[in-house]
């Protein structure tokens, strides 16, 4: 899938994820799986309980060897969904520790070059945080922003049933105050940093091509909102969910060339601007799985990173606009790359090779090996 004589820099976040693999749902019946994140103040104490602040709860019953933190988790917004109960009692199967982050996530996937921040060299967490970048073989830029440890993620899934909730602990990058100029690129990823931040990304010279991949702190950030520098985006990737938060969304939407609204086993929506100036829209179903997923953990950093490399390999300019058919098979490619790393419990994406055998099947059998 990379393409090693393209150069890519990738703006965004890598820090470690405690990934808890839960056994039952954390959405209602007919609901869209929960895929959303938040960040957490911790309170310590005992067992492990997720609290949002209209009061629903999810009671973890802690896995083996739980190494912690445990105690009670004070979620910074509501969770989706209506609820008819008020506490989800889940039984945590497994745990383990990743590299998390869609910074990491985009520089792995695109073979890019990571510009991330982590705290000084004598911190617990950066160091864990590195030691696992270097052991991906990633290519880094560190920003040390020494008064701050690492930001980290407790990340709750559901597996098969489809929910990922990654609750942040965040400081260290949002302590960050400028950002240097790294240089031409032929495509600049900024995914998930600051507003403040992302805008100076986006609007540095010398990229051929812009992503923007938010969150949902991106979304809901009025402070300095994403549509004071959407003229700045060639492609927007985000889910539904997020696009949904966005206040001015559709304004946003007329300002970027192509615009990618992902919906889990809904599939996904592409707005583009057509060769001709006028608007282009195509809804895709997600792509078909002989099985349910295994952890639905970076499935949104596969899809976004197929579609760019997809347009890219066909020499997509966003000047130029782009043609329906193009817009399908980078949005088949993107499905199917996405479907493929629902199967993985390690950090990793399929090859260009997994992809096109996929989109030939016409459907992903389960390897059942994670990898």
């Amino acid at each position: 899938m990379p393409q090693s004589r393209r150069v890519t820099h990738v703006f965004g976040p890598a820090y470690l994820d405690r990934v808890v693999h839960v056994d039952r749902p954390l959405h209602e019946a007919g609901q869209s799986p929960l895929d959303q994140s938040v960040d957490g103040i911790w309170k310590f104490g005992e067992g492990l309980t997720l609290r949002d602040p209209e009061g629903f709860a999810i009671a973890i019953a802690l896995p083996a060897e739980w190494p912690g933190p445990q105690g009670t988790v004070e979620l910074s917004r509501r969770l989706g969904g209506d609820r008819s109960t008020r506490v989800i009692d889940a039984v945590g199967l497994s745990w383990h520790d990743d590299l998390g982050g869609m910074g990491a996530g985009y520089a792995s996937a695109l073979d890019g070059v990571l510009v991330s921040a982590l705290g000084s060299k004598q911190d617990p967490m950066s160091i864990a945080v590195e030691r696992r970048i270097q052991d991906l073989g990633l290519r880094h830029h560190p920003i040390r922003v020494a008064e701050h440890s690492a930001d980290w993620t407790l990340l709750v899934t559901s597996g098969r049933h489809g929910d990922k909730l990654p609750v942040g602990f965040r400081g260290c990058h949002a302590a960050i105050l400028t950002l240097e100029d790294f240089g031409t690129c032929d495509l600049r990823v900024v995914a998930s940093f600051p507003n403040r931040l992302a805008a100076q990304a986006l609007r540095l010279d010398g990229a051929k091509l812009r992503v923007f991949a938010p969150a949902m702190r991106n979304m809901i950030d009025r402070e300095s909102s994403v549509e004071r520098f959407a003229e700045f985006v060639d492609l927007l990737c985000c889910n539904r969910h997020e696009w949904e938060s966005l206040e001015g969304r559709e304004q946003v939407a007329w300002q970027v060339s192509v615009l990618a609204v992902t919906d889990g086993a809904n599939g996904c929506v592409l707005r583009f601007t057509t060769p001709e100036g006028e608007a282009g829209r195509l809804e895709l179903p997600a792509f078909p799985r002989a099985n349910p997923p295994r952890d639905t953990n970076r499935a949104g950093e596969a899809f976004a990173s197929t579609l760019v490399q997809t347009l890219m390999d066909e020499g997509w300019e966003p000047s130029h606009g782009t043609t329906a058919s193009l817009i399908e098979r980078a949005g088949l490619r993107a499905s199917a790359a996405a479907g493929l790393v629902l199967d993985r419990v390690d950090f990793g994406f399929p090859t260009g090779r997994q992809i096109d055998m996929a989109v030939n099947a016409g459907m992903i059998q389960s390897s059942g090996d994670g990898s």
